[in-house]
């Protein structure tokens, strides 16, 4: 009898230890697989749309746990002597094939002249000049394959120096983030509707329902979010700035999520370039591969981080920047700002109590603790 009572209380020990164990972590995103596939393979609905009450929605897109390079690298130099060598060999190794090639011809032709017969060659002498044809044509494509590596290096450094030239230091070094978790993210900057619908007032200069709010301090954007979670119930905030920049890029590692010309960036965003000086109703441009609209340009987007100085170099997983400081993070460039500073990613700062016509924000829905 002890026994069996025994054996039953250690079952369900074991089956309350069980359930105690965390749940299974998520699979990171390949980078190949659709946000559709992804998302019912996580049982997550690959949408999500916020009732702020009054027929005023926010619609937000599924991003999936994922691993990328956060930050803007240092363009890799040219190894310049390496190439010259190799060039210098490719020279060397022709003019002696060709050279031989050419005292044999010549020795022949010389002899034929002075007996007064046809030029004459013996099996030994056509192998030699032969061998001495195949190795100057060697060093010639040698000497050719170099010089188009070293020109192809040198546009490649040129085109990253102009790419990451104008990065400062905050955006370095290049690490690797992972983000192990999926979330939701606003498809568009908070408008000024959705904003009066939560909040009751609007700060905006710029005036139009279908405009990014504007002129909100963090703390204002944190009280959107604390209001609109207690009106759907779902757990609402401003993104961290991995989240952002992984969101962001969506997948892509060009300097805009469109390309890395200033004309890619035309087709995706509202900056200096195209804007007119002011803001422009959300939507317009074409959308990352992920669905999110306005990423880069219209107004810069406040992040729920603190400014860190500089990347550790580390790889990180889940970062939030650090604890205390006193400038937080903004993201994604604005209507007045020139093209660089729209980059993926490009970091600006700013204090909690600013406002300005040229900042606004998006939120971040996260999963509900039951979520698989």
């Amino acid at each position: 009898m002890y026994r069996t009572l025994a054996c039953l209380l250690l079952a369900c020990a074991l089956a309350s230890g069980a359930d105690a164990q965390p749940q299974a972590a998520f699979l990171l995103w390949d980078g190949h697989e659709s946000i559709e596939r992804y998302a019912q393979r996580a049982n997550l609905p690959p949408a999500k749309t916020l009732d702020l009450g009054n027929g005023v929605n926010l619609d937000l897109v599924f991003i999936p746990a994922g691993k990328f390079v956060m930050g803007t690298p240092e363009p890799k130099p040219v190894d310049e002597d390496g190439f010259r060598k190799k060039i210098v060999v490719g020279t060397a190794v022709f003019a002696v094939g060709i050279g031989v090639l050419l005292v044999l011809i010549g020795t022949v032709i010389i002899r034929a002249i002075r007996q007064r017969h046809r030029p004459q060659y013996s099996l030994a002498r056509f192998i030699v000049m032969t061998v001495a044809a195949g190795v100057g044509v060697m060093g010639g494509m040698h000497w050719w394959f170099s010089t188009r590596a070293l020109a192809q290096a040198q546009a490649e450094y040129t085109a990253a120096d102009f790419r990451y030239g104008n990065a400062n230091d905050t955006e370095k070094p290049a690490h690797e983030v992972t983000l192990t978790t999926p979330f939701y993210l606003g498809k568009y900057e908070v408008t000024q509707e959705q904003y009066v619908q939560v909040m009751g007032t609007n700060p905006s200069r710029f005036k139009g329902a279908n405009l990014p709010v504007e002129s909100v301090s963090w703390d204002e954007a944190q009280e959107f979010c604390k209001k609109a979670s207690e009106k759907t119930g779902q757990s609402v905030r401003l993104p961290t700035e991995a989240e952002w920049e992984f969101a962001c890029r969506g997948g892509t590692t060009t300097t805009y999520y469109s390309g890395d010309a200033e004309a890619d960036l035309a087709r995706a965003a509202w900056s200096g370039a195209n804007s007119g000086s002011k803001t422009h109703p959300v939507g317009q441009k074409t959308p990352n591969a992920w669905g999110l609209y306005d990423m880069h340009g219209n107004v810069w987007e406040r992040c729920i981080d603190y400014v860190q100085e500089q990347y550790i170099p580390q790889p990180a997983v889940d970062p939030q920047g650090p604890p205390q400081g006193q400038d937080r993070v903004a993201r994604g460039g604005s209507w007045s700002g020139n093209p660089v500073s729209c980059r993926s990613t490009s970091r600006g700062r700013c204090l909690p109590n600013l406002r300005r016509d040229y900042l606004g924000f998006r939120v971040v829905v996260v999963l509900a603790p039951s979520a698989p």
